[in-house]
């Protein structure tokens, strides 16, 4: 089949960044367009890079040219990826500096809720009048047991992060063994009901899939030890609705770190609400993932990768089995991340220009 385009994107970019598809016919929306539109331009690609835009089964059905779907984010459950693979479409992520920054936001996450750093911030107007923040007292890391409810590239990163804070021992549940893991930490995989019971701090890194949703109850919140931190980066939905602020009411001693909900953006008159006055807790809006690097970073790692697979047929992070994987990643994180501050680095430079 003759295709119109080798590439489509489903946003804008700066004409800097399309400097790394140079060569190859690419699509870019320059104005609204919709989903039945923008599919029709897809079907006529080979290549289709996506951020949050829902690819269900009626759509792939419609698929064309279309060989390869890359989510430029490490999540993809807006993708029907099952369906994917019954029209032999691969499916690609790109999590690699989102998968750093996601790391690096628990770590400064379980610190700043450990030693209330917040709340202490919120509370230096009342200081003269009130005195000194006694109530604040927070907790020590090192020597903290360490759960990994996940144990995937970013739940990892998280527990060697955490190690360099002397942090462990560590404990983990995921789908699979995990074997660098438990030789590089000795960390040890334990049943779903054994890793709340043991871990001081818990962190949740989860996707959303048919297993995983609701997974996490009230009940398993509140077999966490005394002072427990419960940090979830992964996704909301992995929580049964009302689990975190019943377990919140019923153990004041427990501490959250929660980035994602069951529901985004939070309704107005969610009970999660409630807590933001807790000093014990803190709250995001799912912007974990979020730093200039990696906001930059998966749009031109994604169009690296795009390459790679419009060049040698194989992709870096396949994620279902009609893709084929490429017999070594292309790029490492070091030179990702170098390659997106000299970058970043143009930008300020262009920006300063008369």
């Amino acid at each position: 089949m003759e295709c119109e385009y080798d590439i489509v994107l489903n946003r804008p970019v700066g004409e800097d960044l399309l400097e790394y598809l140079e060569g190859f016919k690419v699509y870019v929306p320059d104005r609204p367009v919709s989903s039945e539109e923008l599919w029709d331009i897809v079907s006529r690609s080979r290549v289709y890079i996506n951020w949050f835009s829902h690819v269900d089964k009626k759509l792939l059905e419609k698929k064309g040219c279309l060989k390869l779907i890359i989510a430029r984010s490490t999540g993809y459950d807006y993708i029907d990826v099952e369906n994917a693979e019954k029209e032999n479409v691969c499916i690609a992520n790109q999590p690699e500096l989102i998968n750093e920054a996601v790391a690096e936001f628990a770590v400064g996450g379980i610190l700043a809720a450990a030693r209330m750093i917040v709340h202490g911030h919120l509370y230096m107007p009342k200081w003269g009048e009130k005195g000194w923040p006694t109530h604040l007292r927070g907790l020590i890391i090192r020597g903290r047991s360490v759960g990994l409810l996940g144990a995937g590239r970013i739940g990892q990163s998280i527990a060697y992060k955490l190690a360099g804070l002397g942090a462990g021992p560590f404990y983990y549940y995921s789908r699979s063994r995990k074997p660098g893991l438990e030789a590089a930490l000795g960390a040890r995989f334990l049943s779903l009901e054994d890793l709340f019971k043991h871990s001081s701090i818990l962190v949740n890194s989860l996707p959303l899939t048919r297993i995983t949703k609701g997974l996490v109850t009230k009940e398993l919140l509140l077999k966490l030890p005394y002072n427990a931190i419960y940090v979830n980066i992964g996704r909301g939905q992995t929580e049964e609705p009302m689990a975190i602020a019943e377990a919140a009411r019923e153990r004041p001693d427990l501490y959250f770190v929660l980035d994602v909900h069951p529901a985004e953006p939070l309704p107005s008159g969610d009970p999660r609400y409630e807590l933001l006055d807790n000093p014990h807790v803190i709250m995001t809006p799912h912007f974990a993932g979020y730093s200039d690097e990696s906001y930059l970073g998966t749009t031109i790692l994604s169009f690296l990768q795009a390459k790679d697979y419009l060049v040698k047929g194989c992709v870096w992070n396949p994620v279902n089995k009609a893709c084929r994987m490429c017999s070594s990643q292309s790029i490492g994180l070091d030179e990702a991340l170098s390659i997106v501050r000299r970058q970043l680095a143009l930008r300020e430079i262009m920006d300063l220009l008369p």
